[in-house]
């Protein structure tokens, strides 16, 4: 598998939301503590909101470039 295939990158997006998922889901339930004037989150539950974003990025990226290569590729062969 080349280091530039698409299945590759989503996968690799895919894994790193999965990983992150289960620290989104606890930011949301108990994991964020609030006072009157500040919001807390723990440490691991960040770190895993912001996989959780990356692997988000990775597949819009991805998702973006697929489909400028896909339309790409259409217009060429509309043209000739």
């Amino acid at each position: 598998m080349r280091f530039s295939s698409l299945r590759l990158w989503a996968s690799v997006g895919i894994l790193v939301i999965a990983a992150g998922m289960p620290y989104c889901a606890a930011a949301v339930g108990w994991a964020a503590t609030q006072d009157e004037t500040t919001i807390t989150v723990r440490a691991d539950v960040a770190v895993g909101v912001l996989a959780s974003w990356i692997g988000c990025t990775i597949l819009a990226i991805t998702g973006a470039f697929w489909t400028w290569r896909s339309w790409r590729s259409r217009r060429q062969t509309v043209r000739a």
